[in-house]
Formats: structure tokens, sequence, C-alpha cells
């Protein structure tokens, strides 16, 4: 759930679609671009909920302060604008710490260290603020992925079985 950009993300995986979309790229192109748009518009209704659900105000008192971590990376003030996209992902799996690890086809993302802090916040003396007034983390993405989860899996399906049609369409001509 936790990106390296220090971000928030809720994954859907189908283990071999990076690859098939890769394929499918290379054989028709537009037909690939309108799989992206069709994603963009099912996820459409995920993000704006994830947008919404985010605080426009300041969290928690002392967010409207700057704060760099490791005086380096700017986590606060509390940004007035919030950036969430789904996108599509179709790097091969990266190896960390010696395993591989599969990065996820299809993704919705929360950008920035301030999102993370307000998800994940647990322990300490502001995590306990956080979840006081705003509930147990994720506080944000995970809990509106679970209220859209029904509708996100049929429309996936639906991705997912073009995907499929279309290279099945290309071997059965080869």
């Amino acid at each position: 759930m936790r990106d390296s950009a220090g971000g928030i993300e809720a994954r859907i995986e189908v283990f071999g679609l990076g690859q098939a979309l890769k394929d499918l790229n290379k054989i028709d192109k537009a037909l690939r671009r309108d799989i992206t748009k069709e994603y963009k518009r099912v996820t459409a209704g995920l993000v704006s909920d994830i947008q919404s659900a985010i605080p426009l105000n300041y969290p928690l008192s002392g967010w409207q302060r700057q704060w760099n971590l490791r005086g380096q990376y700017e986590v606060f003030p509390w940004p007035t604008d919030h950036s969430v996209k789904a996108y599509i992902n179709t790097k091969a799996p990266k190896e960390v710490f010696g395993g591989k690890v599969n990065l996820s086809t299809f993704a919705v993302k929360w950008l920035g260290a301030a999102a993370a802090f307000f998800d994940f916040s647990k322990s300490n003396q502001m995590g306990a603020a956080l979840s006081a007034k705003y509930g147990d983390p994720s506080r944000v993405v995970w809990k509106q992925y679970e209220a859209n989860k029904s509708d996100l899996e049929v429309e996936m399906a639906r991705i997912v079985d073009r995907v499929g049609e279309a290279l099945s369409r290309d071997l059965s001509a080869r």
C-alpha cells in the first residue's frame, strides 16, 4: 500500500496482464490507448471519492507549519492540492532486498508525504490524534477502495477480458 515516493496506493493485480498490455501496444496502439482511457473512466468514481474524503483544512493543528523530513523532503504544510491519480504500470518486477517485488498493473495513488502521514499514522501522539478524529488507518484510500470494490471488480474484469480477446485474435490470425 505504501509507495517509495511517500504516497498511498490501492492496487489490482492480474498476473501476466502487464506483459499482455505491452504486447497489445505492439499489436494495436489505438486499442491500448482505449484500454487506458477505459481504465481512467472506470476509476474516475474511486478517484473522486478519494479526493472528497481528503480533509480540506489542516487535519491537526501544527500541520499548517513547514516541516521537512531530514531537512530535505517537504512533508508539511498540509497541501491545498492533493494529487490522486489512476495509472497503469507495465514495468517488469523489480528486485528489493534480494527478492522480487511484483508491481501492480492497475493502481490508484494519492501522492505526497503528507498523504502517507495522514492515511497511515497509527502510533505516537499524532497517530492517536488522527485515529480519534478520523478513524483507524487507512483513513482514505483503502476505505474508498472498499466502498467501490464491487463495481471496480466487474469493470476491471471487462477490461482484462478485452485485453485477452485482442491478444487471442492476434494469435489466431498468425
